[in-house]
């Protein structure tokens, strides 16, 4: 179907210069010409050719992009361990500490709209630089900042830089890959943020000891603007009719779809002839409300597609475990910090900063170690199974983390904080390894998924309804969480209840991809 909408000369000459050389049967003298690539395919070169180039990964626009997420892990990274403590200097209670966490993802809900028109109308890399210094500005104001609501305003403002971050980044992985290299194509980039969480966390521990809390966010707050410097200088524009695309897409990008995206736009036939130069009312200058109506419009349609609407809800449901159980009650468990002892029930491990900010650096390791793999193995057991596995594992590993803690608690005399000393390192370090592991599988899949569920020309929208119920979601997780530990006094006990939360998600989405993956074999069957 690709084929018939596309330049098939195109193509064919394409596939040509990637199969293998054979004789060209067509010589009178009846030597093999070697010299030559051959006039006809075998069915078997057509295949293989055509497999080479869906396979291939742009290594060209993928490295320069994974460089940059390097630093931006690492700068996430050292902010980990310390914003713990930020908490317990303002004196923070668990609800008001979810408070703080929640508010990223408010604005970077409100955000990823907005974010997905201007990434698609103006290019991705202007988002890929400017946004990094609104990121920069956030992260120094926490350093500065007082009180809660003051903490609040700088991780919103973080937030909205993100959601064009992350907008801008996903669509150029994206626009340079294609459904049988985009799992491999994204494990790179996430290995690189991945890798630079776990160098992060250890010096982010290292500095709040040394410098203090303050000094190290105004550092890592200058570094968003040599990061800004960075991508300016090494990333390409991707986007659909700019140079790159003329000069690296492959021929079934054909004119039939590039005229969907024409009309996604605004654009007019009539436009085309003159140029754009008869109508005021295109693309670039509809308002951001009638694009949000155009948007809505698109997501409820995105939504009604029985192979979009399980990904997405089930991302939803697994930020929302994540931001309530990783970002806010897991530091609150290794600080001591949030609800009061509870009978039984371990409430805290108190370490350091540099303790702290070393548990964070062994789970972005296992994400590093684990990522090209994880990867690969959605390419090839498909993204609905890779969804399933993350799921189990990150679910069963959450509702352990509680259990070793109390095992170390057993022996405290009933203080409610534990002994770092007395806790079982091993057990935990394995139980967070594979709480790691099951999280990689889960974020590499769930973009990977609906980017294959998509035509091209509604990715950016897809890919933005992704990322706002997967913002929802760490919303309500990060909230809700807090609230939960305050009124059962256990934040372990909290965390196991976001534990079955994302395990009755995954469990609805199994039945759902189970479902579709038969009645696509039905239809399969019957043609």
């Amino acid at each position: 179907q690709q084929f018939a909408k596309s330049d098939a000369s195109s193509v064919f000459q394409l596939l040509l210069k990637n199969a293998p050389l054979q004789a060209d049967k067509n010589s009178t003298d009846g030597k093999t010409d070697t010299h030559h690539h051959a006039t006809t395919l075998t069915k078997h070169q057509f295949q293989t050719s055509l497999t080479a180039l869906s396979t291939r990964i742009h290594y060209p626009t993928i490295l320069p992009l994974a460089a940059s997420m390097l630093l931006v892990g690492s700068s996430v990274g050292v902010i980990s361990p310390v914003m713990p403590f930020v908490a317990e200097n303002l004196n923070l209670s668990s609800t008001q500490y979810g408070i703080v966490v929640s508010s990223f993802a408010l604005m970077k809900m409100m955000g990823n709209v907005p974010s997905a028109i201007l990434v698609e109308r103006h290019g991705r890399k202007p988002y890929l630089v400017h946004s990094l210094f609104l990121v920069g500005a956030g992260v120094a104001g926490i350093g500065l900042s007082q009180d809660w609501m003051q903490l609040s305003l700088c991780r919103m403002t973080i937030g909205l830089g993100v959601a064009a971050l992350t907008t801008a980044s996903t669509l150029t992985v994206a626009d340079v890959s294609t459904p049988l290299s985009r799992a491999s194509a994204f494990s790179p980039v996430m290995s690189a943020f991945a890798a630079g969480t776990a160098l992060g966390p250890a010096l982010g521990g290292i500095l709040c000891d040394e410098w203090g809390i303050r000094n190290t966010f105004l550092v890592v707050g200058g570094s968003y603007g040599v990061l800004a410097v960075w991508n300016h200088l090494s990333l390409v524009e991707t986007k659909r009719g700019d140079e790159w695309w003329e000069r690296e897409r492959l021929p079934w990008h054909c004119r039939a779809v590039d005229s969907i995206v024409d009309d996604a736009d605004g654009v007019t036939s009539k436009e085309k002839k003159t140029g754009g130069k008869e109508s005021n009312t295109g693309g670039l200058t509809k308002t951001i409300s009638n694009a949000l109506r155009d948007t809505t419009e698109q997501w409820t349609e995105l939504m009604n597609n029985p192979n979009v609407r399980p990904i997405v809800i089930m991302n939803g449901f697994y930020l929302c475990a994540i931001s309530g159980s990783q970002m806010t009650l897991l530091p609150l468990l290794l600080t001591g910090g949030g609800a009061t002892a509870a009978s039984g029930a371990a409430t805290g491990v108190a370490l350091t900063a540099t303790a702290v900010g070393q548990v964070y650096m062994w789970m972005s390791a296992v994400q590093v170690l684990g990522n090209p793999a994880a990867g690969r193995f959605a390419d090839r057991a498909g993204k609905g199974a890779a969804i399933v596995a993350g799921g189990i594992l990150t679910s069963a590993a959450m509702a352990s983390v509680p259990l070793v803690c109390a095992y170390g608690y057993l022996g405290d005399g009933g203080s409610g904080i534990l002994d770092a000393s007395n806790l079982n390192w091993p057990l935990l370090a394995g139980t967070l390894g594979f709480w790691s592991l099951g999280g990689t599988l889960l974020a590499t899949s769930h973009v990977a998924a609906i980017s294959d569920a998509v035509p091209d020309s509604r990715r950016s929208q897809a890919i933005a309804l992704l990322r706002t119920a997967g913002d929802v979601g760490f919303l309500c997780g990060a909230a809700g969480a807090g609230i939960a530990a305050d009124m059962v006094g256990d934040v372990g006990l909290a965390m196991q209840f976001g534990s079955g939360v994302l395990m009755g998600a995954t469990g609805w989405f199994g039945l759902q991809h189970l479902a579709l993956w038969r009645l696509n074999n039905d239809k399969s069957g019957r043609k």
